[in-house]
């Protein structure tokens, strides 16, 4: 198992490092830009990626080809920003933040891939929109969610070919849900996990272009490709909200 970190334009501000264990940690950044990563984090492995392949997705299954030449077959893609990680206990008065130590990650990460090949799915998360309402502790497991880029485990045993569309180029992790409940039946969401990210606060990254047309535009692409799957939030949430059918 490795853990593939893509990062662009931002080699001083790689926090996932800081929670994750290095020796499974690999930075995937541009060409262009590994010799400013390489002085920023001295001990974490790089991996270029050429400066031709541009944009999140692209990227993605870059790092896919990547691993089945070499067979790896489990793949953790994480965002570059985590701010933490962990469990959360819930009461009626408080919100207790419990943080994982980087070996404990991997460990609950290796569950979390032999429950999914056991399931005959092929990929796992857990949300990470930072809101501790949406870790459940006591329903711990998911079957018909999203799970995003930010933390997803792809297991490449069961299908070496399974690759990002890249027709999306933002919400290209949505539309892989989605194929992979279509195809397989489900995917395996880990709600007991909490995970949070920067996201927009950090310049760099996929905020340099991802924009609210885009957006907009890749959501309607996902309609329409999965009508009878998803729609949009008529109640609460934005303008680019979705939400399973069914």
């Amino acid at each position: 198992m490795i853990i593939a970190i893509p990062s662009k334009g931002r080699p001083n501000k790689v926090k996932s490092l800081e929670a994750l264990p290095k020796q499974h940690a690999f930075l995937f950044v541009p060409k262009s830009e590994e010799l400013a990563y390489a002085e920023y984090n001295p001990q974490t492995r790089l991996v270029p990626v050429p400066d031709e392949i541009r944009g999140i997705t692209p990227t993605r299954n870059f790092i896919l080809d990547w691993c089945v030449e070499r067979e790896i077959p489990r793949v953790v893609m994480v965002d570059d920003d985590l701010k933490k990680t962990g469990w959360i206990e819930l009461s009626d008065e408080t919100v207790i933040h419990h943080l994982l130590t980087p070996d404990e990650l991997v460990e609950e990460w290796i569950k979390l891939f032999d429950l999914t090949e056991a399931l005959d799915f092929r990929i796992w998360g857990c949300s990470t929109d930072g809101q501790p309402k949406s870790v459940y502790p006591w329903k711990p497991f998911i079957f018909h969610t999203y799970v995003t880029g930010s933390c997803m485990g792809i297991s490449l045993h069961k299908d070496p070919d399974l690759r990002f569309d890249e027709a999306f180029i933002v919400k290209e992790d949505y539309e892989m849900c989605l194929r992979c409940i279509k195809e397989d039946g489900g995917i395996l969401g880990a709600r007991y996990l909490y995970w949070a990210n920067s996201h927009w606060v950090d310049e760099g990254g996929c905020r340099d272009y991802r924009t609210q047309d885009l957006e907009q535009k890749m959501i309607d692409q996902l309609l329409a490709m999965y009508p009878n799957m998803i729609r949009r939030v008529t109640k609460g949430g934005s303008e680019f909200s979705i939400e399973l059918e069914f």
